[in-house]
């Protein structure tokens, strides 16, 4: 893909360890390096709770949507699924359910029976309720595919550990926008650790978030790290003028 991309003078493609696990498995190789066959195990990513088969559309068709992969009736299916689960997740967050809809299935759950109406996304957030037979209860069942409801159920249930995720993968996106120059005189930067520089200069990454991943690289190398790049950029700078 990237080399047509090269080929047309389009910048590449660059799936990151948020976004995607060939990414993880692109940046393992890259920036840690293997001694032995390398497995792609589900553990190796810090954003397994994300990057889900459910979500797989939302994440990545965007992408394929901006390189024109897709015929029109692939994007419109893209569209009608994406646009099914909004309705789902809005018609959740705005329709109440009574206690005599939700009884059975709470007392099939084993979850406290309800005192008086409350949103679906509120009782959807109980361990063992389905929204699958919420939906049910209040003669909503065929509103969405059972896909949709999968995906929606787990953002509801999640929602707390997927949004910590998510702005852990925003603060590596703003780290992945934050270049380093291919010269970078790692062995020079006597504020880095002796380890750091070491790896630093056998790695060579084209930014603080794959710098990040490097074993042996701390949090204060990485501090210090942006400090020395932009001490080396200004310099270019004035070389220049």
């Amino acid at each position: 893909m990237n080399a047509g991309l090269l080929s047309l003078e389009r910048a590449p493609v660059i799936l990151g360890r948020e976004s995607s696990y060939i990414g993880v498995l692109v940046d393992d190789l890259v920036t840690k390096g293997v001694d032995e066959p390398y497995r792609l195990f589900t553990s190796r990513s810090e954003f397994r709770l994300t990057v889900r088969q459910d979500n797989a559309l939302r994440r990545l068709s965007p992408i394929g949507v901006d390189l024109g992969l897709y015929f029109d009736t692939e994007q419109s299916t893209i569209e009608r699924r994406l646009e099914e689960e909004d309705g789902l997740r809005s018609f959740v967050d705005s329709t109440s359910i009574s206690p005599e809809e939700a009884q059975a299935h709470l007392t099939a759950s084993a979850s406290s029976q309800l005192s008086h109406s409350v949103k679906l996304v509120e009782l959807a957030r109980r361990p063992g309720v389905r929204l699958a037979e919420l939906l049910d209860a209040v003669g909503a069942s065929e509103i969405a595919s059972m896909e949709a409801v999968l995906s929606t159920e787990l953002e509801i249930k999640y929602a707390g550990y997927f949004d910590r995720e998510r702005s852990q993968a925003q603060r590596l996106r703003q780290m992945g926008d934050f270049r380093l120059a291919a010269d970078l005189p790692y062995a020079d930067m006597q504020s880095l650790s002796f380890e750091a520089r070491q790896k630093l200069s056998s790695v060579r990454p084209r930014t603080l978030a794959q710098a990040s991943n490097i074993p042996g690289v701390s949090p204060s190398d990485l501090q210090n790290l942006v400090i020395e790049a932009e001490r080396a950029r200004r310099s270019v700078q004035e070389i220049i003028k």
